[in-house]
């Protein structure tokens, strides 16, 4: 899921039930915002730089790194950790809860991103839709609402591993 869509999601989420967590809401809203860190420094480590577009842009590429370094913040260890934590400053309870939600939004959303992507690759007959190759051939989201994703197949495309690259490098 993208980081826009979680920002959006948990500070909906935050508000929402900032009546009965009160301050708590704010820790809520950081733990499931800032979880996503460890790709940025992840990125910075491994690219040398330090420029946030530039990571935006390497993590949407079609086929970005998926080291384990990129998600030891998502880890239930890390959520753990933090619960543990709360045991003395009970502070950090929201912030684990936030962490939480995150990784499970994000089981959520590949679950039914899996879900389109077989759909679409059966209804294009597993060819790429560009060359017409049966190899290699993957999803590309073409169409993607600005906020919260869509799970339709109708957004998927069938392309193969250079076609893909190229419809990643036009922009489409």
């Amino acid at each position: 899921m993208r980081v826009r869509d979680h920002i959006a999601l948990s500070t909906t989420g935050a508000v929402l039930v900032s009546p009965w967590l009160g301050r708590g809401a704010l820790g809520l809203w950081a733990g499931s915002v800032l979880i996503d860190a460890d790709h940025y420094l992840w990125f910075c480590l491994q690219e040398r730089q330090w420029n946030p577009r530039a990571a935006a842009r390497f993590f949407n590429a079609p086929d970005p790194p998926q080291h384990s370094a990129t998600r030891v913040l998502h880890s239930p260890l890390a959520t753990l950790a933090v619960l543990l934590l709360g045991i003395r400053h009970r502070r950090l309870w929201p912030v684990a809860l936030g962490m939480a939600l995150h990784a499970a939004l994000d089981v959520h959303h590949e679950a039914r991103m899996d879900e389109a992507r077989a759909a679409a690759l059966e209804r294009d007959g597993h060819s790429c839709q560009a060359c017409g190759t049966r190899a290699h051939v993957g999803t590309h989201l073409g169409r993607q609402p600005m906020l919260l994703p869509s799970y339709e197949a109708r957004n998927l495309t069938s392309l193969c591993a250079p076609c893909h690259e190229s419809a990643h490098a036009s922009g489409a």
